[in-house]
């Protein structure tokens, strides 16, 4: 699907809708609490944004090359609809994204399903679910290394939507009295072809796992198992305990064999290697009497670059300055994971989130942090969110990448970026 420059008439049309429902009367309405037979819902973006450049760095090198700006202001539209068609035990499900950019460097737009699934509860609550799915695999908030057929997180906005993978899945569920309370397996293959997850691996496998969830002396616990294919085998657990009734603690392990790693070499040769390695994961979250949530997560990146295997990859960008015959190796080694979002190894993230201060109704300011430990580097976010107007939300924010020439966040293209948000649900 491509929506083209039909998105940001779509968008505004879906804002007047929305603006017109604010003023529309709010009653108690007992059919709206029924299980109907089809249930869907949308919302229409806008978010303009102005991005402070950080010109020498690498990042910019590779984005904005022979360019010497200092800003960057950009608009970009979005309209997203999901919804659930039911008939007795079948139903099928949907979520659908389409996009569009603007800004100096040109136009970009972009749509697409993020799921479209059929559903089938042949012996309740046990399912068997086929097509376009995104899973929700971990315990983590802003990584997770368990989440072996999913695609990565923005942990600077983590609960935004994904896009899924095409595949079969089915779970058997059983509930118990004593210590287990709940236990289910769930087994699934994502296939991939030329034409089908070819993102996921190469084609001409079936990519199949199982996962084990139980609910024992109170604990989540999940255990996964996903076998060779496109992909080489990897083994992951992870938990989540409350711990009384403010503080919950949770973690995730896993184990990658024989996964393939772009590594730049002599003479600035890229090869890929296979490399065997584990991720792991500890959080909390705190909620205080005042209704202050507290985030915090320690991530141990295996599949990352240490420094000694960053730095040439930046030697490599500056050099591409004097010699422009290297920034096409070096765009090629970006692509390949040298540029990609925490490619290092150690990070620690905080985000600390108020609901309603100083009884400012509908009002939650918050505060994020995504620090590089390894370099000292760090992202930090701050944020207010409005929805006090039916059916909008407001949301500002701000984001400061910093640290010094060489680590990962100084060496990011925007050094500050300003953005204001309007999303309108109907």
């Amino acid at each position: 699907m491509r929506p083209g420059r039909a998105l940001p008439a779509a968008a505004l049309a879906g804002l007047m809708a929305c603006a017109a429902s604010v003023s529309a009367a709010e009653g108690f309405d007992v059919s709206a609490y029924e299980k109907k037979a089809f249930e869907w819902n949308a919302f229409v973006e806008l978010m303009p944004e102005h991005q402070w450049l950080r010109r020498g760095s690498t990042g910019y090198a590779l984005m904005f090359a022979g360019q010497t700006s200092d800003a960057l202001d950009r608009r970009s539209e979005a309209v997203e609809a999901s919804g659930i068609w039911r008939h007795e035990t079948l139903s099928f499900n949907f979520t659908g994204h389409a996009n569009t950019a603007d800004d100096a460097q040109g136009s970009s737009h972009d749509g697409r399903m993020y799921e479209a699934y059929a559903a089938w509860q042949f012996d309740p609550p046990s399912t068997a679910e086929v097509g376009k799915r995104a899973l929700h695999w971990g315990k983590g908030y802003a990584w997770n290394p368990v989440a072996f057929f999913e695609r990565p997180k923005d942990p600077t906005d983590p609960d935004m939507a994904r896009e899924g993978f095409v595949m079969a899945d089915a779970t058997w569920v059983r509930s118990f009295d004593g210590p287990l309370k709940t236990l289910s397996a769930t087994g699934l293959v994502v296939p991939t072809t030329s034409g089908l997850n070819p993102t996921f691996g190469p084609a001409g496998h079936l990519n199949p796992a199982v996962k084990i969830y139980a609910l024992l002396f109170d604990t989540d616990l999940d255990l996964i198992v996903a076998g060779r294919g496109g992909r080489g085998p990897r083994l992951g657990l992870d938990f989540s305990r409350n711990l009384g009734n403010a503080l919950e603690v949770h973690g995730e392990w896993a184990s990658s064999t024989d996964m393939p790693q772009a590594l730049l070499g002599a003479g600035n040769t890229l090869t890929m290697q296979a490399r065997n390695y584990t991720s792991a994961l500890l959080g909390l979250r705190y909620l205080t009497e005042r209704d202050t949530t507290f985030i915090f997560e320690l991530y141990r990146n295996g599949s990352g670059y240490a420094p000694a295997q960053i730095d040439p990859f930046y030697e490599l960008v500056r050099a591409s300055a004097a010699n422009p015959a290297l920034l096409q190796t070096a765009g090629r080694a970006a692509a390949q994971g040298y540029n990609r979002p925490n490619a290092l190894k150690n990070y620690a993230y905080l985000r600390v989130s108020q609901n309603e201060p100083f009884d400012i109704v509908n009002f939650t300011p918050a505060l994020s942090v995504i620090a590089d430990t390894g370099d000292h580097s760090f992202s930090l976010i701050p944020e207010a969110v409005y929805t006090g107007i039916n059916n909008l939300e407001l949301r500002l924010r701000l984001m400061l990448n910093r640290g010094d020439s060489g680590t990962e966040f100084g060496e990011k293209p925007v050094r500050t970026r300003l953005e204001f948000r309007a999303r309108c649900f109907f």
